[in-house]
């Protein structure tokens, strides 16, 4: 037997099978495979003749029984092996919502457990109502709620999900790319930070083909064309290692086979690293299951002495396991014929859990009596999720602000995460770029508040760095420390901030029975402010109070008095203040343009042109590639020799000025607001920077977070130097969306410098 064949055959059957069954006996079979208690079967099969019953005059779109989708629903729950309830429930999940059964009928019929799970179901269920943007809100808050109540309600809605994504194209197009869009970023983001990897791996790869079918059916091409000669080559390097492992090693190895990458993981390295696929070595992962955690890192020493590993490429999630749950050494190594590839080795355990994640957690054992709420605070204690869920969506429910929920539960639950340790050597999770003071306020409100640093790996560091995985912290406070508006600078949690936030409330509240002292706090900070701008002869350059006003609001403040009585109590520099809330740094009076950039503006919807010149509205304009201007800066028209309209440059346009007879052919433009407001414009940014690993990556996530899209990405690295450099094309909104761009790819670590790559002149 070859050793790709190896198999433990008590490995749960984890990579999912999504196909539509329209039979019972196909769910019986899976079904028995697990459990082998008839009494149990029967109840299973009761509960599909009541959905039948209930749903038989009900059909899909495209005309089927509304049966196949609870039957397949429930099919896929038994191919992770859940419990009788769970596949119950499964079947019953939309009785509540499509028929008159009550939840009583329910509980009556099937228990107390399952009516809970199926309402549960129903109350999240709201994706075919045509005002789902509406509500989407108050959708995620029930979502995410009933998930840290019991995990199984999200486990049997991505399970419904899946069959959704599967039989996708029965809806309209519209339709098809708004529930693959949502399944993207809710169902499959879930799916991951739940460790639910095969679920996934599933949902990503079927939105995937919805939202972008020739990129998909690219990447499908790509795969197919080597594909014979890449499986032959990873069948040689399987046998060789089993043949190495076993006989020369004496290594018990329970199994040994390849996974594919999928479709979409490529995509997202090609896209987002700026790969080519034949730069893609890892297509095909190796993994080898051992019997013992000691057998886990023999292997991987084996693995290093037959094969050379490649720097920066080993990972322990063992020691450090992946949201908590996921556990598992990964390594990538090259052969003797420069073949990269990567080996994961893990026990059989480590693997269920890996592709299967909380839900092998709820997977059936024989006889066992489950206590839910127990269960789910096992499940919290690793995966680190539910409690701060409840944190998250409670605060939302405090502020009144459900509508950023959505954008805050991604940001603090389900982006990247860090892994810290406590000196008690307890793992506490945060997102990517998480602070000292994010981290304190995790431990504890009162911490947070009273922090004045910690120590990291044993050496003292700020309130303000940023932490790694891996380190341990240990938190320093003092009885005098107090929050201040500056620490919201600092702080990239939700859970941080809204505490912050809510400190700073109060004690604004309470000094509100002082209140002349705190007016003539505030005029005498106004006073001091006014008589810098006059010293640093400023006054022109000074924006408008309202203008102030909303700059210090979205910083958190309450009002332009409160920021000014923080300014009296000393706890915001005055040069700091007017530079960021009362002056406009790039005004210049040699150019009052910037100042009135109205003038350069019309707001006309009758004319389609984005850029239109005074007087005559049927002439062709389009963009220079040499200065590739954006709104709304100060541009002017080229009329071109060859008779293809005006091309639009910066007037300070190094080409445009070079140009012998340019003053002849220039024409006065304007920018068209009207038009201009619905579109975006590609502009290119250059960087150097001291190589690092995942430079790029985080270059791209800067792109993301501000919203731009990403035209390309380019990097070569000096291998005298180790300077890495690069240009991305990016599409922007506005000259202020391209700044903030900029100003945030400067603050990464290792970056040299970071301008607009554009020639012009001084």
């Amino acid at each position: 037997m070859s050793a790709s064949k190896i198999k433990n055959t008590n490995r749960a059957s984890t990579n999912l099978n999504i196909i539509e069954i329209k039979e019972f006996d196909v769910l019986k079979q899976e079904v028995s495979k697990y459990i082998k208690d008839e009494n149990i079967i029967n109840d299973v099969h009761k509960a599909y003749i009541f959905a039948e019953k209930m749903h038989a005059n009900q059909k899909r779109k495209n005309g089927d029984p509304y049966i196949y989708h609870p039957l397949s629903t429930s099919y896929y729950l038994a191919q992770l092996e859940m419990g009788p309830k769970t596949i119950i429930a499964g079947l019953l999940h939309d009785v509540i919502e499509d028929t008159p059964i009550t939840k009583k009928e329910i509980s009556d019929m099937f228990g107390e457990e399952v009516a809970e799970l199926v309402d549960s179901v129903t109350k999240v269920s709201f994706f075919e109502e045509d005002n789902r943007e509406k509500i989407k809100s108050e959708y995620l808050r029930k979502l995410y709620i009933s998930m840290a109540k019991d995990i199984r309600v999200i486990i049997i809605k991505i399970a419904d999900r899946l069959h959704n994504m599967l039989t996708i194209s029965n809806m309209s197009l519209e339709k098809q790319k708004l529930v693959a869009q949502e399944t993207l970023n809710i169902y499959s983001a879930i799916a991951h930070r739940i460790g639910m990897k095969n679920a996934k791996s599933k949902l990503e790869d079927m939105s995937f083909a919805v939202l972008q079918p020739k990129d998909y059916q690219y990447i499908v091409k790509l795969l197919d064309e080597n594909k014979q000669t890449r499986e032959k080559d990873v069948e040689k390097t399987i046998n060789n290692i089993y043949e190495f492992l076993t006989k020369e090693k004496n290594v018990k190895i329970l199994a040994i086979f390849g996974r594919e990458k999928t479709h979409y993981s490529i995509y997202r390295k090609m896209s987002v690293n700026g790969k080519e696929f034949e730069q893609i070595h890892d297509l095909t992962a190796i993994r080898i299951i051992t019997k013992s955690i000691d057998d886990c890192y023999k292997v991987l020493g084996f693995i290093h002495q037959k094969y050379i590993p490649l720097s920066g490429r080993f990972k322990d999630y063992i020691a450090t396991p992946k949201n908590g749950v996921y556990q598992s050494l990964h390594t990538t190594v090259a052969d003797n014929n420069n073949m990269i590839f990567e080996v994961q080795i893990r026990t059989n355990k480590m693997d269920d859990v890996a592709e299967s994640g909380a839900a092998a957690h709820w997977r059936y054992k024989d006889n066992e009596i489950v206590d839910v709420a127990k269960r789910q605070k096992e499940i919290d204690e690793q995966i680190d999720v539910f409690t701060r869920i409840l944190d998250i969506t409670d605060q939302a429910d405090e502020n009144e602000n459900n509508k950023d929920l959505e954008k805050q539960l991604q940001q603090d639950i389900f982006a990247s995460t860090i892994y810290v340790l406590t000196p008690n050597q307890q793992v506490i999770t945060l997102p990517y770029g998480a602070t000292v003071l994010d981290f304190a306020y995790r431990i504890h409100t009162e911490i947070g508040e009273k922090t004045t640093g910690a120590k990291i790996d044993g050496s003292f560091s700020p309130i303000n760095t940023v932490l790694k995985s891996g380190q341990v912290i240990e938190v320093k406070t003092s009885s005098k420390q107090q929050p201040t508006h500056e620490w919201l600078k600092i702080v990239i949690t939700t859970n941080a901030r809204n505490r912050i936030r809510k400190y700073l409330n109060n004690k604004f509240n309470e000094d509100k029975g002082f209140e002349n002292e705190r007016k003539e706090a505030a005029i005498k900070a106004q006073h001091i402010i006014n008589s810098f701008i006059n010293q640093k002869d400023w006054k022109w350059k000074k924006i408008s109070i309202d203008q102030t006003t909303e700059l210090v609001k979205k910083d958190g403040y309450a009002s332009l008095e409160e920021f000014l009585i923080s300014i009296a109590r000393g706890e915001f520099p005055i040069a700091e203040a007017v530079d960021k809330y009362y002056v406009n740094q790039s005004y210049s009076k040699d150019d009052e343009t910037l100042r009135t950039i109205a003038s350069r503006t019309i707001n006309d919807k009758t004319l389609k042109n984005d850029i239109v010149i005074e007087g005559i509205t049927n002439i062709k304009t389009s963009i220079a590639i040499c200065c590739l201007p954006i709104p709304y800066e100060d541009v002017v028209g080229y009329v071109t020799k060859s008779g293809n309209g005006i091309k639009v440059h910066m007037r300070k346009c190094f080409s445009l000025n070079s140009l012998v007879e340019q003053n002849k052919r220039l024409v006065e433009v304007k920018w068209n607001e009207a038009v201009t407001i619905n579109n975006t414009y590609r502009t290119k940014i250059r960087y150097f920077a001291t190589d690092r690993p995942n430079l790029l990556y985080d270059i791209s996530r800067v792109l993301t977070n501000s919203k731009a899209t990403t035209i390309n990405i380019k990097m070569g690295v000096d291998p005298k130097t180790l300077i890495a450099s690069g240009v991305l094309t990016v599409q922007v909104k506005s000259v202020e969306q391209l700044n903030q761009i900029i100003a945030s790819i400067k603050s990464l670590a290792n970056l040299i410098d970071c301008e607009r790559d554009v020639k012009v002149i001084d």
